[in-house]
């Protein structure tokens, strides 16, 4: 049976948010830990706020007046609580807020207003058991102010209008200046949705239901963030965080919906679209369908293979879904739509996000008015105005996402809870069972596998010596064994990878089942018509490691790996590079929308450049001549963090190509400036970069990338590449 989300779990956890890999601690720790509730394993909890058409609470319910639905049909309600009941086990338990500045959405006059509100909210309505954060986001996310309840504090913390690095909106700069391109906006739009992810990943382990105040002058969701948007309303619901957004424009003028064009589709300048969904970037509309073993679902040609005359394209190991799509996650990638609600038709364009985020996950939206002081006054007496209820849900499968109603059998009442939840994949999928251990039983034997197949490790910081690696394999499809079941062919996969570290012991691990299921014998012999591309990915502490991965198909049949890892020590004050990935397809966002949704639904990190394009990491260094080499990976400049950088601040990179056997440079880009593909007020630089087709014969190759910025701070990176 896969996890269930939005599960109550019994483990009591210090309250503690981090981000960018500094740890706050709490301030106010002499109030006893709030008790620990042991529920059942698999128990859905459902916070509920009622009230009647005058907004006021409801408070006399009983569970007989609740009715909790999960994809239409009707649950029994196992436990149920009030929590402003004085009689509720967990009434004395602290209640937790965090005002959030979406500095990326606010013009300078906007913030000192919200601020100014902010600092008045804070003295009504902090106390022992009444703890606030403040968050800044101004292209990153900054924990200016970890859960308190010291007021004083928490107003000099409030206080003072704060520079952003980016802006969410296409409108013109309070300053005067020129307008943003949308291009620019959106990359505001996606961090800022993702920044609200982050946090609420963080805040999974505070006890209790967290509110969430989003101060915001908001932007249009388009489809080029509903990815974005949908796992953030997963992580939220997940980690029990209401999103309450105040909209800080007030009573202004302001766009009707739709009044904003539509975001283009932007291009990195080193990748250039061929005509008819073939080219470098692949697939796209006016190629051909995308068939059993590649496509976006839906999507002509989406996903096509880099330097394709069609789309088409990759084979995954995955779930077959609508239009033949494949995900190399081997996830669904078709299944997060179902827990965002629809925004309010008076909702003006700006304030769609603000309404998604708040139904999405049981809040409320503060509009078209100049009181915020009032505004935040009604959040904060939501603080324990909400019921409980309790449910164990039906098996479903780990792919699956579920919609939640719930009504109150009353006439006269408005009833509000979060929309939904989504099963995420364990990351330890065969835990516990006879196929893990005989999988550790030939990851330490001596011998190789009977199946060949071939790997790349590249790894990215994602705090102080901390990195994600990313596992990527290809296995010969036709090794693969398939068994016929009336009819349709069906194959498991069942993977384990483990990072060992010089002692023997275990650093990391991970492992996963990939169910192949094909309704006939020509779909199947399509998806043996190219490698089985594999993903997943794990973190890591900095060190030097023995990486294995083995996975079988079927009793005999099985293949291992062996490859060292080694992540440098990383500090977040140096200037630093991640691993290198290559890859030889890269994608629109805009046409992988659905398995960008998937993978991020699961908690896994595409890759994806500052100009909106997914790039999927080879699981070999080996490549056929002709065939477009990407390299993809991370920069990491400190000073991009400074409110205002230094004005000569410059940050470049060189790729060079040399033969491994004489050392001949065969491509040499110069030394080029990565300023497009800055975000920012984010550290983090994703670079993507491609060698010339046609530059490179058959041959052995090192891939060597040399970073530096303007103050002489410089690193390397190097990749080995065969061209056969």
């Amino acid at each position: 049976m896969p996890s269930r989300n939005l599960i109550y779990a019994p483990v009591v956890l210090p309250v503690v948010l981090w981000m960018g890999g500094a740890v706050a601690q709490p301030q106010d720790t002499t109030a006893p830990a709030p008790p620990t509730i042991k529920t059942e394993t698999r128990l859905v909890l459902v916070d509920t706020v009622v009230t009647d058409k005058k907004g006021q609470y409801i408070h006399d319910l009983t569970a007989k007046d609740f009715k909790v639905l999960e994809d239409n049909k009707e649950q029994t309600i196992s436990s149920f609580s009030f929590e402003a009941d004085p009689a509720s086990p967990t009434n004395s338990q602290k209640r937790y807020l965090v005002l959030f500045f979406d500095n990326s959405a606010m013009g300078f006059p906007e913030q000192a207003q919200a601020r100014e509100a902010a600092a008045k909210f804070i003295d009504a309505n902090t106390g022992p058991n009444r703890l606030t954060a403040i968050v800044n986001f101004g292209g990153s996310l900054q924990i200016a102010q970890n859960f308190t309840a010291d007021a004083d504090r928490l107003k000099k913390v409030v206080s003072g209008v704060k520079f952003s690095n980016v802006s969410s909106n296409g409108e013109t700069a309070s300053l005067g200046g020129a307008g943003l391109s949308r291009a620019e906006a959106d990359f505001g739009m996606r961090d800022s949705i993702m920044a609200l992810r982050s946090l609420a990943k963080n805040l999974a382990g505070v006890p209790g239901r967290k509110i969430l105040v989003l101060l915001t002058g908001g932007f249009p969701v388009t489809p080029d963030i509903m990815p974005e948007v949908t796992a953030t309303i997963d992580a939220c619901n997940k980690a029990n965080v209401a999103i309450y957004p105040i909209d800080v424009r007030g009573l202004v003028a302001v766009s009707p919906r739709g009044a904003l064009a539509q975001p283009s589709i932007f291009q990195n300048a080193f990748f250039q679209r061929g005509p008819g969904g073939g080219g470098v970037v692949g697939g796209g509309r006016g190629g051909t369908p995308g068939g059993t073993t590649g496509g976006t679902a839906g999507t002509p040609g989406g996903g096509g293979r880099v330097g394709g005359t069609t789309g088409g394209g990759l084979s995954g190991a995955g779930v077959r879904g609508p239009a033949g799509s494949m995900s190399p996650y081997g996830i669904n990638p078709n299944r997060g739509g179902l827990i965002v609600p629809p925004f309010p038709k008076s909702a003006t364009t700006n304030q769609e996000i603000m309404y998604t985020l708040a139904s999405g996950t049981g809040g409320f939206v503060i509009a078209n008015t100049n009181d915020l002081v009032g505004g935040l006054e009604k959040i904060g007496k939501e603080q324990d105005e909400y019921y409980i209820l309790g449910y164990a849900p039906p098996e479903s499968s780990e792919d699956s996402c579920h919609v939640i109603k719930v009504k109150v059998e009353r006439s006269g009442t408005v009833v509000r809870a979060r929309s939904g939840y989504c099963n995420s994949k364990s990351h330890d999928m065969l835990a516990g069972n006879s196929t893990e251990k005989e999988l550790e039983n030939r990851a330490a034997a001596a011998g190789p596998g009977n199946v060949a197949a071939s790997m790349q490790l590249p790894f990215f910081y994602t705090a102080p010596n901390t990195a994600r690696v990313n596992v990527a394999m290809e296995i010969p499809s036709d090794a693969i064994k398939f068994e016929k079941i009336k009819g349709k062919f069906h194959s498991a996969v069942n993977v384990l990878g483990i990072a060992y570290k010089p002692d023997g012991g275990v650093a990391a691990r991970f492992s996963d089942s990939l169910k192949l299921d094909f309704e006939n014998k020509k779909e199947l012999e399509t998806f043996q018509e190219n490698p089985v591309h594999y993903e997943n990915q794990f973190d890591v502490a900095s060190g030097q490691y023995n990486f294995k991965l083995v996975f079988s198909s079927g009793d005999k049949n099985f293949g291992k790996l062996e490859m060292p890892l080694v992540v440098d020590p990383y500090d977040s004050k140096q200037f630093s590079m991640s691993g290198v990935a290559l890859a030889r397809e890269v994608r629109r966002m805009a046409d992988m929308n659905m398995g960008v949704e998937a993978a991020l639904l699961d908690d896994r990190t595409p890759l994806v450049t500052a100009k909106g394009l997914q790039v999927i990491p080879s699981g070999t260094n080996r490549l056929k001549a002709g065939t477009p080499i990407v390299v993809y990976l991370e920069m990491y400049e400190p000073l991009l963090l400074n409110p205002t950088p230094p004005p000569a601040l410059t940050v470049a990179i060189q790729l060079r190509v040399l033969d491994r056997k004489t050392g001949e440079a065969k491509f040499d880009s110069g030394l080029g400036s990565v300023a497009d593909m800055v975000k920012p007020g984010n550290p983090v630089i994703p670079v993507g970069l491609q060698v010339p087709p046609g530059t490179l014969v058959a041959g052995s190759y090192r891939l060597e990338l040399s970073g530096q910025d303007s103050f002489g701070r410089s690193i390397k990176r190097s990749a080995d590449l065969d061209v056969e």
